[in-house]
């Protein structure tokens, strides 16, 4: 019996984060062609529901897709042709690796740099692993 109370204990001093069961449903870009450049609508947005800054985001896109990009006014505009596959690919490329706790799946998870490490540690269970830097 002393298990179980120890059991409930601890279930009850866990945060709140971890107890929540509703999903994280992952945003997509919406983008058109105008010429040679490729419009994002909403990005920022994009930007706000993963808890990044844009200008992180931005500097990852730009560097996947060999591309300049300004945001202006919450939209994206990259130099080149892009199809919004191709942007919604990378952009589940960077939140597998910025955003998404490799072990309780969860997007409540912060960027700490330590010891010019850069880490990424999840608010829900407490994990925490190195990531790249992007440059």
């Amino acid at each position: 019996m002393e298990y179980e109370n120890m059991l409930d204990q601890a279930y009850k001093e866990l945060p709140e984060k971890t107890k929540e069961k509703s999903r994280f449903k992952m945003p997509t870009f919406e983008s058109f062609i105008q010429g040679k450049e490729t419009i994002v609508k909403n990005f920022t947005s994009v930007a706000n529901t993963l808890r990044r800054e844009p200008e992180q985001l931005l500097k990852y896109l730009s560097r996947e897709l060999a591309s300049v990009g300004t945001v202006d006014n919450g939209r994206l505009t990259l130099k080149g042709r892009f199809r919004e596959e191709q942007l919604n690919k990378r952009l589940n490329d960077y939140a597998r690796t910025y955003v998404l706790c490799d072990e309780c799946k969860k997007p409540d998870t912060q960027l700490v740099h330590q010891d010019k490490i850069l880490f990424l540690r999840c608010e829900a269970c407490g994990a925490k692993k190195p990531i790249p830097v992007i440059k």
